[in-house]
C-alpha cells in the first residue's frame, strides 16, 4: 500500500530534491509535480507508485553512514593509567569521555562525571578502577539513524573494520553530520 499522496511534498523536501529533480527521477512532468503538491490533482495509481518509488530511492541515497562522520583520531587510555593522566588527556585533547583500551580491544569508558566523582570520593586511583562499560562497536557502513539511537544511550560509538578501530562518533559528530 502506498503513502497517502499528500505526503508527496513533504517526502520530497525531506529528501532534499526539488519538483524536476522529482519528476525526472519519477519519468513524469515538473508541472505534474506540482499540481499533485497542490492538491489540485489525484494521480492514478501508476503514477503514485512511480512518484514513490523515486522518492525511496532518494531517501536511500541520501542516508549517511558512520565512515563518512568519523573521528578517525582516537585518544583512549588504559585500564592502569592514572585519573591524573585520565583528566590531563581530557584536556588535552579538549573531550568530555575516552575509551579504555586493553590489549587493543575496548574494555570500558571514563567520562568527565566518572572522573569528578572518583576525585571526589578519593576512593580510586586508576581507571580500571571507575570506567564503565564500553562503548558500542559499529561497523562503518552503520547508517546514521542506527548511531543516532546508540548515541541516545552513550556518549560515543566506536566505528570498526574486521575487529579493528577505525574512529569514533560523537553526538557532536553527528549533529555536524546531520546540520
Amino acid at each position: 500500500m502506498l503513502p497517502d499522496i499528500s505526503e508527496v511534498k513533504v517526502l520530497r523536501r525531506k529528501t532534499g530534491l526539488t519538483q524536476a529533480q522529482l519528476a525526472s527521477a519519477a519519468g513524469v512532468s515538473q508541472s505534474l509535480i506540482a499540481k499533485i503538491e497542490g492538491g489540485r490533482l489525484q494521480p492514478g495509481y501508476a503514477v503514485a507508485s512511480k512518484i514513490f518509488a523515486a522518492l525511496e530511492q532518494a531517501g536511500k541515497k541520501e542516508e549517511k553512514t558512520a565512515s563518512e562522520v568519523l573521528n578517525e583520531k582516537v585518544v583512549f587510555l588504559s585500564p592502569s593509567d592514572s585519573l591524573k593522566e585520565a583528566a590531563a588527556k581530557m584536556k588535552r585533547n579538549a573531550i568530555s569521555q575516552l575509551p579504555v583500551f586493553d590489549g587493543g580491544k575496548p574494555v570500558g569508558l571514563v567520562t568527565e562525571t566518572l572522573l569528578l566523582d572518583a576525585l571526589a570520593r578519593g576512593s580510586a586511583e586508576s581507571v580500571g578502577q571507575v570506567m564503565a562499560e564500553a562503548p558500542p562497536v559499529v561497523a562503518q557502513s552503520t547508517p546514521l539513524g542506527a548511531l543516532a539511537g546508540l548515541l541516545k544511550h552513550c556518549p560515543i560509538v566506536l566505528v570498526a573494520e574486521k575487529g579493528r578501530v577505525k574512529g569514533v562518533v560523537t553526538k557532536s559528530d553527528l549533529l555536524e553530520a546531520m546540520y
